[in-house]
């Protein structure tokens, strides 16, 4: 690595927040991190902000705190002036969040039965749970002449500024690798003015399998006295005490100041021999991004993960990827859970064109083209068996890219549209995506529900996601365990939940009645009341209860309803919510992601003080509804928004209510109240959303056209401000006259469930013709 010429300015390097490099006082972390880059500096500040405690430490090789990496191959080699190094958090922010930095500090051995790791300088570190976010190395060419100086690779800040220190007194320079690199450099060497050569042993953009993409960018670099030579590949260096020329293997002599070496890359792993870690090309890890050993996680580009979106296991080496592998890391490390079902983004900016790349190419594949490159604006569609694998961008809309993202990600069938994808006015907004059921707890009120799938599935309303609280999560178990003949399905459960009770004139004293009895007796199949078990010990005396009821009867209901073995391979997804009691976290258990049992169901209904808290894995949970009756939000998080059918049915609707005569009705009013709010708030937030969209689209008017145009290709771009298909919302609503009485949602009588079944199928025939 050639030293900076006199007079060269310094890049500008933020200070850098700093521990001594002894020992620690205290060496150990309840969250270790391995490596500053953007995934682990990513997953620190989520942790915090996810609410952990403990002390978390970032252990970085680099003297420098962790920074943007994408603008070294790209503006910091291109400007003239002084480059400026974009830190990924504030200075001060690491202190201000109480995360320790230690920099300049090399590992050198992990030890996983001791959960403790080694560093080169002798220092020790225990810790609770550790994640390693090392990166990759740039693959080195082992040439003769490739260690003369002059000759670069890129991969830190330091290999930036080297490359920088060469391109100030260069003034020819060979680029070998036509990755996105490669291209990034050489157009970067071009704009400052220097000769410069790309040699790619390929053709560019090979296994992209477009000719017109490799023929555009070779006219993009032989436009601006750039030469491009393909078929070729570097055979050795030569030089006195500098590299002067590249040898091809085709004979060809380069004459050059400077080289820059973009060959790929390797993960950083070597510390991990010996581990216990499964390690194959990265650190292999599951789709929750942990490694083979509990409580050790692996994110970013050093992450060999299980993609559920491409079926395959891969590495994913670019700056997108990372931020969200560390966000997912580091609540996954709190137990959350969260499977890795991103579809990958590659950014590129090669002069004047930015493009991206989602997903990824490989064959056998069908392309599409869409636009035209001559004109700027151009997208190839890259389909299997008629859904889309991957997708090529370049100048084209923003929203069609985050569009054609959500595609990627749920894997819809084009077979009945693919004819019009090369068709530039087609927007994709008119592509279907997944329909939504949102289920509601609202105890016997879940027989609405009952009526209203039976209108749905007539309708031709199938659910590819069910979500479900309390009584939602039984009906949605039940949904997704028969999907092929779901209302059926239902209205038999809810005929062994109907209680016979008195038949009298008047139907509010009916009601009255039917009240009182299941309070007292409880519903068979349901739920018995303890004052009718026998109190053998002390545990079973009144002063010891948890609760007044015991749900154990229905464990055995739902396992004659549910086969949950073969729920995870059901074509209906069930998420259902329960509250940790110990922690207050409201949990969402996945039929995707988890193995849902009885009991995964019956603790999403376990409503205190009626029904007792059910344990699960050891943790124990109450009824979600307590946190939030409609899992909207929830469901968004994990399924996206884009194009989505959602039909919530409503159990409490908000509307105007008789003041409650009793303690009873106050206490079922303020239920009522408080579970139809949710909904709302769900809306607003996505409410809130669109306004901040607005805002950045009139921030981004006020830029000149060329930086602004530039920004909307960026991946946080696309993805946040992209305009996807709107998301539609139904709603089935419960209703009630005015001077109805408040919820008696404990009602199971044979009566008013017939009635809620028959409102529920009326309701939302009525909302289907809306």
């Amino acid at each position: 690595m050639s030293p900076a010429p006199r007079g060269a300015a310094k890049p500008s390097v933020p200070k850098a927040t700093r521990v001594p490099k002894r020992p620690p006082a205290h060496p150990h972390a309840d969250y270790l991190i391995v490596g500053a880059g953007l995934a682990g500096a990513t997953a620190a500040e989520t942790l915090r902000a996810e609410g952990a405690t403990g002390r978390i430490v970032v252990l970085g090789d680099e003297d420098q705190p962790p920074y943007q990496r994408p603008p070294l191959s790209k503006s910091f080699l291109s400007l003239n002036q002084t480059p400026r190094v974009s830190t990924v958090l504030a200075e001060g922010a690491w202190q201000a969040l109480g995360i320790e930095l230690v920099l300049g500090c090399r590992v050198s051995r992990l030890d996983t039965a001791q959960r403790t790791l080694h560093t080169e300088a002798g220092s020790s570190w225990t810790y609770g749970q550790l994640l390693i976010a090392t990166g990759a190395r740039p693959l080195r060419l082992a040439l003769p002449g490739v260690e003369l100086p002059g000759i670069h690779y890129l991969r830190s800040l330091a290999d930036a500024q080297a490359i920088r220190a060469s391109a100030l007194q260069a003034q020819r320079a060979v680029v070998i690798g036509g990755s996105f690199i490669g291209l990034e450099v050489a157009a970067s060497l071009r704009q400052r003015g220097i000769e410069v050569t790309l040699v790619e042993r390929g053709d560019l953009f090979g296994r992209f399998n477009t000719p017109a993409l490799s023929d555009f960018f070779q006219r993009c670099f032989t436009e601006r006295g750039a030469q491009v030579l393909l078929g070729d590949a570097p055979a050795s260096f030569s030089g006195a005490d500098r590299v002067q020329a590249v040898h091809t293997q085709a004979g060809q002599v380069l004459p050059c100041d400077m080289v820059v070496i973009g060959a790929g890359i390797s993960p950083e792993t070597g510390f991990l021999e010996g581990s216990g870690l499964l390690l194959d090309e990265g650190v292999v890890v599951d789709r929750f991004l942990q490694t083979s050993q509990s409580g050790v996680f692996a994110a970013g580009d050093v992450a060999n993960f299980d993609d559920p979106v491409l079926g395959r296991r891969h590495r994913v080496e670019h700056w997108d990827n990372a931020i969200k592998q560390g966000r997912l890391a580091a609540r996954n490390m709190l137990g959350q859970r969260l499977p890795y079902d991103e579809v990958s983004y590659f950014f590129s900016q090669v002069f004047e064109h930015s493009f991206n790349l989602l997903g990824d190419i490989e064959p056998p594949f069908e392309r599409i083209d869409r636009g035209s490159l001559q004109a700027g604006s151009f997208a190839a569609f890259y389909l299997r068996h008629d859904v889309p694998q991957a997708l090529f961008s370049l100048g084209r809309p923003s929203q069609e890219t985050r569009l054609v993202e959500n595609l990627i990600k749920r894997r819809v069938n084009l077979s009945r549209l693919k004819a019009k994808l090369s068709d530039p006015q087609f927007t994709l907004q008119q592509i279907p995506n997944q329909t939504f059921y949102i289920l509601q707890g609202g105890g016997a009120y879940g027989a609405f529900e009952c009526g209203a799938v039976k209108a749905l599935q007539e309708a031709g309303v199938r659910p590819d996601v069910v979500a479900g609280v309390s009584i939602g999560a039984f009906n949605g178990a039940i949904i997704a365990g028969n999907p092929e003949r779901p209302a059926e399905a239902l209205q038999a459960f809810w005929a062994e939940l109907a209680t016979l009770t008195p038949v009298v004139p008047d139907e509010a004293l009916r009601q009255s009645l039917a009240c009182q009895q299941i309070a007292t007796w409880g519903v068979q199949p349901f739920f018995t009341p303890r004052w009718l078990q026998p109190m053998l010990g002390a545990e079973q005396w009144p002063q010891n209860w948890t609760s007044l009821y015991d749900t154990s009867p229905m464990r055995a209901l739902l396992g004659r309803y549910v086969d949950f073995s073969r729920l995870k391979a059901s074509p209906v997804r069930l998420m259902v919510s329960a509250v940790d009691l110990e922690t207050s976290e409201l949990v969402v258990f996945d039929s995707y992601v988890d193995e849902l049992t009885p009991d995964h169901i019956l603790a999403s209904g376990s409503l205190p003080p009626a029904f007792p808290w059910t344990t699960v894995n050891g943790r124990h949970y109450w009824d979600g509804g307590i946190v939030s009756n409609s899992p909207l939000e929830r469901v968004v998080e994990r399924c996206g928004s884009a194009g989505k059918q959602v039909y919530i049915i409503d159990l409490f609707p908000g509307q105007r209510r008789r003041l409650p005569g009793n303690l009873s009705e106050v206490m079922a009013r303020r239920d009522e109240i408080l579970y139809s709010e949710r909904v709302r708030s769900d809306v607003r937030t996505r409410e809130q959303a669109r306004d901040y969209q607005r805002l950045v689209d009139d921030l981004m008017a006020e830029l000149p056209p060329e930086a602004a145009a530039r920004l909307r290709h960026q991946p946080r771009y696309i993805q946040l401000m992209g305009d996807e298909a709107p998301m539609t919302i139904t709603r089935i609503v419960r209703e009630d006259s005015d001077d109805a009485p408040s919820s008696r949602d404990y009602d199971f009588s044979r009566e008013t469930v017939a009635q809620l079944q028959e409102a529920g199928y009326r309701m939302t025939r009525k909302a289907l013709q809306r």
